[in-house]
Parts: C-alpha cells; structure tokens; sequence
C-alpha cells in the first residue's frame, strides 16, 4: 500500500504541474492567472517531495526531503491567500494582510533551514516509510500558521460568495468548497500525525480530482450550477453504494454459507473486480437514467428547473402566435418573468439597412427607449456574435479577451444594461440578438441556460423567418385582392357610366322632347345610386372596421336580424324555424354581427323560393382549426334552408370579393361578413348538398 501512495502523490505532482500551465495560459491577462499558476506548481513540488516519505533513503537524504517538502508548505498558504485576495478584487485592501502572509512565511523557512522546526525522522508510520518528527515547541505556532491562513482566505471566499453576482459569485462558491474537502480530506489528516493520530492520508485519492475541478473552475467562463453538480455527485455516489452494498453482501452471505470457498488472495480479486464494476456503473449508469438524474435534481433545486422547464414549452407556443410582434413580445415577457432578470430585449435584423433594431422589450423604463436602441453591423457585439456564433456572456469574455479588446464590448453592455446577448442564427447567418440582464438573484447563466436559450433563439429565429414569409403572403394576397377589387369595380361602374354616356350623347338631339329628358333624369339616377353603392360596398369591404367588443346574447342577436328581415319573409311566406339548443354569450360587434347575420339570412331568402324554410340553429362545441386557436371552444350560429344549394364551382368563390350571381347583386356581402368574422377572430364556413339545401356558419368567440 505504500507504493501505491507513492505513485498517487507523484500523480498529485503532476496533475498539479498540468494545472498551473493550464492556468498560467488562460488567464495570462490577469495577474490572478500568475498567482494560482504559481500556487499550483509550488503545490506540485510539493507532491513530489511529499511522496519521498514512501520511500526509503539514508538518514540525511530523508531529513533533506523532509526540509523541501515543508518549505513548498510554508510557502504555498501566501500564494494561495495572495491569489484569492486578487480573486475577489481586493488585493489593494487586504494588502496589509497579504504582506503578512509573505512575512510569516519567510519567517517559518527560515525557522525551518534553521534547525528550529525539525527534530529528526521517525519511523514506524503506518502507510508510510518514514515521516519527519517536529519540535514540539514550535509545533502548535506551524499548525495555527498553516490553519489560520487557509481559514481566513476561505471566510473571504465565502464572504464574496454571498455578496457577489453572476459568475463571480458561482466561482466563490466552489472554491470555497474545493478548499473545504482538501482541508477536511489531508490537512486533517497530515497534522495530527505528530501526536501519534495515525490516519491513512486517502486525500491523496481525491487530490487530482480536487485540483483538475479548481483548474476547470479558474479557466473556464462557463459553469455548470453547483447545485446540478451536487446532485450529479449524489446520484452517482448513491449507485456506487448500492452496487458495492449489493455486491458485497452477497460475498459475505456465501462465505456464511460456505465458509473458507475462497482464500485470501481470492477475496481481495473479488473486491477489486466489484469495485471496477462499480466504478463503471457509476459513470455510466446515470446516463442512461436520465429521469432518475431529473428526480435527483427536482428534490433538491425544488422550484429552481421551473423555468427551464417553461421556457422549454414556449417553443411549442411559438406558433400559436397571429403576428411578428405578437410572437417576440410573448417571448420576451416570458424569459422576464420567469428568469427573473432585469431586462429581456430582442433586436431584429432590418434587411435593407442590416441594423438590429429593437423589436421586443419587457422590463426596460419607457424613458428609456430611445433612437439609440440599435445595434449596428459594426458593434463589436455584432461583430463577435457574426464570428463566434455563440453567446456571449459578460463575465465570460471580461476574463478571456485582452483589455483593448474587452473596452469596447464593456461600454456596450453598460449601454443596453445587460449581461448576455444570445444570436439569433439562421443557416449560420445572425437574423437577431436576444439581450438579457442580470438575474435579479445575483446568479451567474449556467451552461444549461446557455444551451437553454440558445435552443429558443433558433427557434424564434425560424419563427422570425416564418412570420414574415406569411406577411409576404398576405402582402401578395392583398395585392392580388386589390386587382380583383379594382377589376370588379370598373366592371361595375362601366355599365352605368356607359348608359349615362349614351344618353348624354343623345341629349343635345332630344331638347325638346319631354319624354326622353324623363327617362334620361331616371336613368341618371339610378346609374348614380348604383355606383354609390358599389363605392360604399367596396368601402366597407376595405376599411378596417373599429370593433366595440360587448357580450351579448346569440339569441338576442338573431331575433334583432330576423325583425329586420321580417317583411322579406312575409311576402314570400317563408318559415323560419328556431332550434336554440344552447343559448350562448358572445363577445362580438352587434352592429356588425348583425350586418353578418342580414348577409346570411337575405343570401338564403334570395335562393328560396315561395313558402320556402330557413333554420337557424345555436350552440357551442370545439373548433379544431379556427385561426390556430386548437381546442377552443366557439358559439355556433347556423342558418340553412331548404332551397336548392350552390353548385361546387361556385362554392368555391363564394367569398372572392364582386364574385355574385344576383342580378343586381355587388358580390360583397359575403366578403365583408368574412372580414367582420375574421376581425372578431371567428370563422365563418358553408355547407350545401345541390338540390337540398344551403348551411352557413358563423362561429365566435365566447365570452
């Protein structure tokens, strides 16, 4: 077992050394990254020095590796106390401390090749070879040196963990618990050694984890929630136990049974083969268990994965949104609310300028928003986001990137008043920023958030690309609906125009004759009050009508409309039966709701003939594709009659504007009720059987 502590404090040594050049390079801006550089190789000579106690040397040699081995101790605890004060950015004020540290130190070394600290070696460790033998005298004075140096850089860690924010304050708080396990799992263990506590130093097993974890910790900008890491360690600590219990018990159960069926020698393979099996279940078992991780995790952050979690369904809310605006606005009002940071705001890209305006804010004062919320295509956010592809978080590249290059994105952040922009990507290409503040709980935005809203982004990004490409479509459309308007509208006016010509032409002929100025006044007139008509028609059916939203009653709507209509049904004796199943409350227009419901019920008079019949029907049930709206439930009214249904080809154009089969009819009605429904965010369908009948229904909103 010796041997084997031997090679684990060379490997000490060594991770140690890889460590501080892994340091040393990412932080070579900074005078921290000097500073734990150099604590960690000094802590690497350390361990190689410290691994000598396995081995076994003449009486000098020994005593002269004891001498190294304690100088790389003594001082290790000012660099490291050096190295947190410049952490937490405070090494100007703890200055006088700092002086200290380095002044005990020198003071201890010299102590130390002095001949006042060492009394000799001894022997008869367990698990080593051989260890130093300390004078007694000035032991206690070495203990509180190494103790209370390593206490007070660990308080002020603790201390800056509380008061600080974002990633500052994630960092703090693993070092601080980094130091706490070195501290309980060997510097507990190697002090007592000089009055006779013999523990087997097994903090030599988790040094190289402990000193890779603060490498990670010290270079990367990214950092995983120490709260998921907790239950990470639970959840693969929890299925080594239970494989190793397992295992173990029922070793010992055969060998009750079956006492002496394996030897010594056996035994000892067996455990080792169940440790290794052990090992290997545990780094990857959770891995396929997912869900046990998820429950590890749920029972310890509580509420804390439920924003994950909502914004991981506003992706499927995306598409429930009618408009561009309305899409980014709910997107924003939602990371607001539930990350709680100060300030959510989505810039878009404009495509003929190529600045990033912004679209969408929640959070942000109304002084606030002014002409200078803009990001142009030479903002050095823009510029890193183009290159990178990736977030870029504030606490991140403050730490990574040079000063003359962090200036210019610093002032930007100050700025918008955030903290991280995420790019919006679309085939590689930025489209759009989506800009976060602070977490209003001082917290750092962990790897998952990252991974999180990088996720979202592209999904908005695509739902951008989506929205704009159906305004494209409505834009074509209207377009294509203006040609018709203008089309139907000639035709409609030229028949008038081309009579009031004519008999404009014949007049000067006609001067005398009274007859033909009668029926030309007539004519004119009623030319005239045709395309009035028309123009009003084709007013109505244009203009975007203002909805005054109240509840009313669909029953009570029908009978106002079924009262106007009432002299139409008497003289062509046409019955009109009520079959008011549900009575329901609608959130509607009424003047224009009973515009539709006339349309509907002079188009059915118009196709019957005498003694004819129209239902109307009411009810409520579920429209699966009303706007998007899936499962919403709508009042139905449907009025139908028994008159001799429209023919399939002209089914389909019954709603394309001037588009009739009337006589005198504008063949706008049922294009204006269309956009009336529409603007109440119903829908209006039909349903005939030629020969049989003809089915309108108008579906809205509840109230």
């Amino acid at each position: 077992m010796v041997q084997v502590y031997y090679y684990v404090a060379l490997l000490n040594a060594i991770v140690s050394a890889v460590v501080a050049v892994a340091v040393w390079r990412t932080n070579r801006y900074s005078r921290i990254g000097v500073l734990f550089g150099t604590t960690m190789l000094v802590v690497a000579l350390w361990a190689a020095a410290f691994a000598q106690y396995f081995r076994s040397f003449d009486n000098r040699t020994e005593l002269l590796w004891a001498q190294m081995t304690l100088t790389m101790a003594i001082l290790n605890y000012p660099f490291l106390f050096h190295a947190v004060c410049e952490l937490v950015q405070r090494a100007r004020q703890f200055r006088w401390w700092i002086a200290g540290s380095y002044l005990s130190a020198a003071v201890f070394t010299a102590l130390l090749w002095g001949g006042q600290l060492l009394e000799g070696i001894r022997y008869g460790i367990p698990y080593m070879d051989h260890y130093v033998r300390y004078d007694r005298a000035w032991y206690p004075w070495l203990m509180l040196y190494i103790t209370f140096w390593q206490v007070l850089g660990a308080s002020i860690l603790v201390y800056f963990a509380y008061t600080s924010t974002g990633y500052k304050r994630t960092q703090f708080a693993y070092y601080a618990v980094t130091w706490l396990v070195i501290f309980l799992s060997f510097s507990l263990v190697i002090l007592p050694i000089e009055y006779g506590i013999n523990i087997p130093p097994v903090g030599f097993f988790a040094l190289p984890f402990n000193f890779a974890f603060m490498a990670m910790v010290t270079s990367r900008a990214r950092l995983v929630d120490f709260n998921v890491v907790i239950a990470r360690v639970l959840m693969h600590t929890i299925t080594l136990l239970v494989v190793v219990a397992l295992s173990l018990l029922f070793i010992g159960g055969l060998t009750l049974v079956t006492p002496g069926f394996m030897d010594q020698s056996q035994m000892t393979f067996v455990v080792f083969v169940v440790m290794t099996i052990a090992l290997v279940l545990t780094a990857t078992l959770p891995r396929f268990l997912p869900r046990a991780e998820r429950m590890m995790q749920e029972r310890l952050l509580g509420g804390r994965l439920g924003y994950q979690d909502v914004l991981a369904g506003l992706v499927k809310e995306l598409s429930r949104a009618s408009t561009l605006d309305q899409m980014l606005e709910t997107v924003a009002t939602t990371i607001h609310s539930n990350m709680q940071v100060r300030r959510v705001l989505i810039f878009l890209q404009n495509p003929l300028t190529g600045e990033f305006r912004l679209q969408a804010q929640s959070g942000l004062n109304p002084e606030s928003l002014t002409d200078g919320m803009t990001l142009t295509n030479r903002s050095p956010s823009v510029r890193w986001l183009r290159e990178h592809k990736d977030s870029l978080v504030q606490d991140e590249v403050a730490r990574v990137l040079p000063p003359a290059v962090w200036g210019g994105l610093a002032k930007e952040f100050d700025h918008f008043g955030v903290s991280l922009y995420v790019p919006m990507l679309l085939d590689e290409r930025l489209v759009g920023v989506i800009a976060l503040g602070q977490k209003l709980n001082r917290e750092m935005f962990y790897v998952s958030d990252l991974r999180l809203l990088s996720t979202l982004a592209t999904e908005v990004a695509l739902g951008v690309r989506y929205r704009r490409m159906e305004e494209q479509v409505v834009r074509n459309n209207k377009l294509v609906g203006l040609g018709t308007i203008a089309a139907g509208l000639a035709h409609e006016i030229r028949n008038p125009l081309a009579s009031i010509r004519t008999f404009a032409q014949l007049l000067p002929t006609k001067t005398d004759d009274p007859e033909f100025k009668g029926e030309f006044s007539k004519m004119v007139v009623q030319d005239v009050d045709r395309i009035s008509k028309v123009i009003q028609s084709m007013l109505s059916f244009a203009r975007p009508g203002t909805v005054n939203f109240a509840n009313h009653s669909a029953t009570d709507l029908i009978e106002e409309a079924l009262m106007l209509v009432q002299p139409r049904l008497k003289n062509k004796s046409i019955t009109v039966t009520r079959l008011f199943h549900e009575q329901p409350l609608l959130r509607v227009d009424k003047p224009q709701i009973i515009q539709v419901l006339l349309n509907v019920l002079n188009n059915a008079i118009d196709a019957l003939g005498s003694e004819g019949e129209i239902r109307i029907t009411t009810g409520v049930h579920r429209v699966e594709e009303a706007k998007g709206q899936s499962g919403q439930r709508f009042g139905v009214i449907e009025v139908s009659d028994n008159g001799p249904g429209i023919p399939v080809a002209v089914r389909s154009r019954l709603f394309d504007p001037f588009f009739t089969t009337k006589k005198d009819g504008t063949g706008l009605g049922l294009s204006i009720s269309q956009r009336i429904i529409r603007d109440h965010n119903g829908l209006i369908t039909v349903s005939s059987i030629e020969g049989r009948g003809t089915a309108f229904q108008v579906h809205l909103p509840l109230a």
